[in-house]
């Protein structure tokens, strides 16, 4: 279960360069910078609207958006109607990139929920003019990780700890919320049944669901301010009990098996016998 904890890691690490790339991409096309300098958000976002769409649908992007020098959100391309707010209080990656001039990636959670972003700095003629950021979706990430390690995987973050109100559509369990996962079935059973709190370190446990057991390891989720806002569950099944049971089967049907082959050649060895005393 550590490998499947450690096949997490990677993937988020690979989704964070990718986001990255995206957004240093974006920041260097010439069109892009001369919209931003020249605030005009209707060419900024003829501009980008194509570009967005076709990175949500091929790449799992659900975060692609815009930021002046004051560290106000001048346009969210994938939620156009929302713009203009100070973020200065709420988005440390965006901070740090505003004010170090650095590119930066990371987890973090903002307007659109939880996702792995990468920002960099815009700038027109050797000024900076704003930053620009891309955030995945997780989603298809921990999908990732189910597919090469056959684990369910579960992201659970806890509100208070992430210091921002999520959908309230999303399963609540407490102070936990499941914002995603690849079976939510299964994560809602447990988390109704066993008591997982977020925790510094990796979690091991065997729980059982729904009368199945399971291997469990937890994963603690780190922003990138270095605030732990939840954590990673990873499930996977446990089929020692079963095999063992199964072996166990296999040794009676064996057993059963010989006995009546046994009992068969005896009656059969007897029967010859007799035909062959009663020949004359």
């Amino acid at each position: 279960m550590r490998l499947v904890n450690g096949e997490l890691s990677t993937a988020f690490d690979r989704g964070g360069r990718f986001a990255l790339a995206l957004a240093e991409v974006t920041a260097r096309r010439t069109t892009i910078r001369q919209a931003l300098a020249a605030r005009d958000r209707a060419e900024l976002m003829r501009q980008s609207a194509e570009t967005f769409a076709h990175l949500r649908q091929q790449a799992g992007v659900q975060i692609f958006g815009f930021q002046d020098k004051d560290i106000r959100y001048f346009l969210r391309v994938h939620k156009p109607d929302q713009f203009d707010d100070d973020i200065s209080g709420f988005r440390p990656m965006i901070v740090a990139a505003n004010r170090t001039g650095r590119s930066q990636v990371g987890l973090e959670i903002g307007v659109a929920g939880i996702g792995l972003r990468g920002a960099t700095v815009v700038e027109q003629q050797g000024v900076m003019v704003g930053t620009v950021e891309v955030g995945l979706d997780l989603k298809p990430l921990i999908e990732s990780v189910k597919a090469t390690s056959n684990a369910d995987i579960a992201i659970i973050v806890v509100p208070s700890l992430a210091g921002i109100a999520l959908d309230p559509n999303l399963p609540a369990f407490g102070d936990l919320v499941l914002a995603m996962s690849t079976d939510d079935r299964l994560f809602s059973s447990l988390l109704k049944t066993m008591p997982l709190r977020p925790a510094h370190d990796s979690v091991a446990a065997s729980p059982t669901i729904d009368g199945r057991r399971y291997d469990l390891i937890t994963r603690p989720l780190v922003d990138f301010s270095g605030r732990m806002i939840g954590f990673s569950i990873a499930l996977k099944a446990d089929y020692g009990i079963e095999l063992g049971r199964s072996r166990t089967e296999l040794r009676v049907i064996a057993i059963c098996g010989g006995i009546c082959a046994f009992l068969a050649f005896a009656l059969l060895f007897r029967a010859t016998c007799a035909r062959g005393r009663s020949r004359p």
